[in-house]
């Protein structure tokens, strides 16, 4: 007797076509969470400008060790104080097409993190009676953004659950299980996640014309968002 094998391949070929491609369904979901921030970090600098470079290194020191002791009274912790290295240069300034030599600068930087916010006016009162040069990229943020964020991660997935159950009871079916759950989409590219809000804010203190008081910075909401991006089967 003669098989043929061809036949018998189509034959199982249409068996396994004749299961059903079961439906999906493919949803985004969104979230956002307003906080109210309760750190600052802040960059303090120093910045002198002298014929001699040691004299210029000299007075940039001098203006830090002022600058630290202002900082201790407000920050007690040593990890919340980064004391960068001296950065020294020949500085010119430019007359037409000309580069003219003025001295040799000399710069350091403290990075300090303010963990009572109620403190900042007083901080920079105190910082503003130093020989600092400047106050910059202040920082709004809070002390629990990895947790928040984690937070709002999983509310995206609840609003793509949510969205995926109104979509499916609008066309009197039900959702099946879960395909798959991801916060990018399907093409794999991220979204945009993540904080908004907290502006950076620089002040260049090139006159100490501020009377000895602080300046006052509205510390704004930080605003995180998610997104998610989920799949899931339709039971007829």
């Amino acid at each position: 007797m003669q098989i043929s094998f061809p036949l018998i391949s189509s034959v199982l070929f249409l068996a396994a076509c004749s299961h059903p491609v079961p439906a999906k369904i493919q949803v985004t979901g969104q979230a956002s969470m307003k906080v109210v921030p309760d750190i600052v970090d802040l960059s303090l600098k120093a910045y002198n400008v002298r014929p001699a470079m040691k004299d210029a290194v000299a007075e940039t020191q001098s203006a830090i060790d002022q600058i630290l002791v202002v900082c201790h009274k407000y920050i007690h912790e040593n990890e919340d104080i980064k004391v960068s290295l001296v950065a020294t240069n020949k500085d010119y300034e430019y007359n037409g097409n000309r580069e003219i030599f003025k001295g040799y600068s000399a710069q350091q930087i403290l990075e300090v993190r303010l963990k009572d916010i109620s403190q900042i006016e007083k901080l920079t009162e105190e910082l503003l009676a130093t020989k600092i040069s400047s106050i910059e990229n202040v920082r709004y943020n809070h002390s629990r953004a990895d947790s928040i964020q984690r937070a709002v991660s999983l509310l995206a997935l609840a609003d793509a659950k949510k969205t995926a159950e109104k979509m499916c009871e609008q066309m009197n079916v039900q959702v099946g299980k879960t395909i798959y759950l991801s916060n990018y989409p399907t093409g794999g590219c991220p979204a945009e996640t993540g904080r908004a809000g907290g502006n950076e804010y620089d002040l260049n203190l090139y006159s100490k014309s501020f009377g000895g008081r602080g300046f006052k910075i509205t510390s704004e909401i930080l605003e995180f968002q998610d997104m998610a991006f989920a799949g899931f089967e339709i039971n007829q």
